[in-house]
């Protein structure tokens, strides 16, 4: 884990910190939103006494990149709250429906190539905002 020392820092902080998960269509259906729950429960736990050391604050968040079928997290200064997203997101306090999206997802494995018809130009875009978790851990 990456902890900067100023807003310049910010960049080296997404770098370092951003991690991902992610499961075939088989794994899936042997998880549930428990266990996940479970494992940031513990992520937000280790951060947050790694944190108190450097006495800072930071912005721990979660969402679903469904372009890579992929769970991801970042822990970052908070030197100001907006996230480093270019798209229309939502903050939501509750991790489920972030979890829930990732567990629906039908395409773990990958997009079938017959599914993407060529004028399509690959998948439709999704105009809704990004849902996305926020805790901010205090150091």
């Amino acid at each position: 884990m990456f902890i900067g020392n100023s807003k310049e820092d910010i960049d080296q902080e997404i770098s370092n910190n951003t991690w991902s998960i992610s499961v075939s269509n088989e794994m899936n259906i042997k998880l549930s939103v428990k266990d996940f729950k479970d494992f940031f429960r513990e992520v937000i736990s280790n951060r947050s006494k790694q944190i108190k050391m450097s006495n800072k604050g930071m912005l721990f968040y979660v969402w679903f990149d469904w372009q890579a079928a992929q769970l991801r997290f970042n822990l970052i200064s908070d030197y100001d709250s907006k996230l480093p997203f270019s798209c229309e997101i939502e903050t939501i306090d509750n991790l489920e429906p972030v979890i829930e999206e990732f567990l629906s997802f039908p395409y773990h494995d990958g997009f079938p190539v017959e599914d993407i018809r060529e004028e399509d130009e690959g998948v439709e875009e999704n105009n809704n905002p990004l849902k996305i978790f926020l805790c901010k851990i205090n150091g």
